[in-house]
């Protein structure tokens, strides 16, 4: 006995589809005849563009610069057309596949829909007339597929942009905002749901990269607040975004091609550098490292000193371990000062010293027996005093015999330079 046609196929027009339109009534109605006549792979097919032209109708009315903003992460083609005249026009060069990754991360498209599209399209390479298989489709995977997309897509009403995170950006990206107005949308900010969140995320890192008003003035008002509520693995994106743009400068296309600065200076604003990866960090650490020697080896250059640890102290202690060796020595050789004395630099580094752990307080030990730049200036008392004082505090926060020895062995040879 043939299980009844559902809904969506029997009677697509019906009220409890509200959000289906005259393209995809005829689709599902070819997909109907098609599956009465027994050609039940073609008429997977039919069901498979009438969701495809439902998900490109929702992402337009959702909004498309949100699209957009998470189509950059997407392989495949996701350029969208603004300027074509029909639906098919304006979608020609984005692949369905990244148009429904995209939907469901816009929250557009549940995962229980997402599967039964993944599933068709599994169906579509594997199991259609033009691919030979022992695994055909028949008459009940259409039916529990388009049970599965009438429940989970169709009967979904269209996104009002008015209730959405797409009505909270329109006037970010586009108006001057009053400290009243900014209060209204920073409570909406407050009310989003986790998906929401990510979605405004990625928005907002792309208006920071584009650097134009007022929407760059707006986005240091909202981007710290998404910034609060969002996940370490989204907070990492921005620190990526960072690396790309210093490996691969000619990704940057905004005007001013400083998109990596403007990055650079939310992350120290929001205490985020620690979310850059290794290699794009270490080069920034160096850089800062090399500030403070070039302030160490100036006459009178104590002021300069601790403008330099300030850069430091804002970056916060987050030194990769390949460049471990390069920023310590610096700090050593600032901390510990000259014949004369030292600056307030050291106030400022201190946090480099109380975030280590016990195989990097090791690492730091031999940097001040062992290396020439730290070690410079401790055959003068001032120097070698410090020096001594902090191989002492560093002794501290150990708790293993053999490692209390280690420093003590260490603190005797800094007295013997």
């Amino acid at each position: 006995m043939t299980p009844s046609l559902p809904a969506l196929l029997a009677s697509p027009a019906a009220a409890s589809f509200p959000a289906i339109v005259d393209r995809e009534i005829v689709q599902l109605g070819q997909a109907r005849k098609l599956f009465e006549a027994g050609f039940y792979d073609h008429s997977l097919l039919e069901i498979w563009n009438a969701a495809v032209h439902n998900l490109r109708r929702r992402c337009e009315a959702y909004g498309m610069d949100l699209f957009e903003s998470v189509a950059k992460d997407e392989s495949g083609r996701r350029k969208y057309s603004k300027d074509g005249d029909t639906l098919s026009e304006r979608w020609s060069g984005v692949d369905d596949l990244v148009l429904i990754s995209c939907c469901a991360k816009l929250g557009l498209l549940n995962k229980k829909a997402g599967k039964a599209l993944e599933m068709i399209n599994w169906m579509r390479n594997h199991a259609s007339p033009a691919h030979d298989s022992d695994s055909k489709v028949d008459d009940s995977d259409v039916i529990a597929l388009a049970l599965l997309l009438q429940q989970n897509l169709f009967a979904s009403p269209l996104p009002d942009p008015g209730h959405s995170v797409s009505g909270l950006f329109d006037p970010i990206k586009s108006s001057k905002l009053d400290p009243d107005q900014c209060s209204i949308l920073l409570d909406q900010v407050a009310a989003l749901g986790a998906a929401d969140i990510k979605v405004a995320f990625g928005f907002l890192l792309d208006l920071l990269c584009k650097g134009e008003e007022p929407a760059l003035a707006n986005s240091g008002v909202f981007f710290p607040a998404v910034w609060g509520r969002s996940s370490e693995d989204l907070k990492k994106t921005a620190g990526l975004r960072y690396q790309t743009y210093k490996v691969s400068p000619q990704e940057d296309t905004s005007s001013d091609s400083s998109a990596a600065t403007r990055i650079l200076d939310f992350l120290t604003a929001v205490e985020g550098i620690k979310y850059i990866p290794d290699g794009a960090r270490a080069a920034l650490y160096r850089h800062a490292a090399k500030a403070l020697a070039t302030a160490k080896d100036t006459s009178y250059g104590w002021a300069q000193e601790s403008d330099a640890a300030r850069t430091l102290e804002q970056f916060g202690p987050y030194v990769p371990g390949t460049a471990f060796a390069d920023v310590y020595q610096e700090i050593v050789a600032v901390w510990c000062g000259n014949h004369w004395g030292r600056s307030g630099a050291h106030t400022h580094l201190l946090p480099f010293i109380d975030s280590l752990n016990t195989t990097q307080i090791r690492q730091l030990v031999d940097i001040i027996v062992n290396s020439e730049r730290a070690n410079a200036e401790l055959f003068q008392a001032r120097p070698k005093e410090h020096a001594v004082n902090l191989l002492n505090y560093l002794k501290s926060k150990v708790v293993i015999q053999a490692h209390v020895t280690e420093i003590d062995n260490a603190i005797a040879a800094v007295r013997a330079m």
